[in-house]
């Protein structure tokens, strides 16, 4: 089975191989939380269902955002190199900055994951849904 690339509405991704998957946050959420300086990683050994958060990121100004569980299975291996330099995700967030590699017990969740073509389609959308036009915007200036 060739490498598959999917992607959550959470802006995770899961590189999908034989039976695991590599994964990690999407570089337009990574640019949206802004500089990341530490990665909570999940246990090597611990189960998650999909959707389940499997760990966290913190941004310079003390927020944390949860990563979640592509599919449901147990984590097989972590990034290590994210403990002592989680800038490394900034820099690299679909590559050498990836989370952890999970057993993936049940290929069907997959289905409900976006190919890289409808995920950009759901970035724009969203992008969209997050700024007001200027018909909206005097909509909302006239309620005041």
């Amino acid at each position: 089975m060739n490498e598959v690339k999917k992607f959550t509405t959470t802006h995770e991704w899961v590189e999908v191989g034989e039976n695991d998957g590599v994964v990690g946050i999407t570089e337009r959420i990574q640019l949206e939380y802004g500089d990341i300086i530490f990665v909570e990683l999940p246990t090597v050994g611990d189960e998650y269902e999909q959707d389940e958060p499997l760990g966290r990121v913190e941004v310079t100004d003390g927020n944390t955002f949860p990563i979640h569980a592509p599919a449901t299975g147990e984590i097989k291996e972590i990034n290590t190199t994210l403990d002592e330099d989680p800038d490394l995700i900034n820099h690299s967030p679909e590559g050498d900055g990836w989370i952890c590699r999970i057993s993936i017990e049940s290929p069907r969740e997959l289905d409900v994951l976006m190919d890289v073509d409808a995920y950009t389609d759901y970035e724009e959308e969203e992008l969209d849904d997050e700024y007001m036009d200027e018909e909206d915007f005097y909509d909302e200036d006239e309620a005041y």
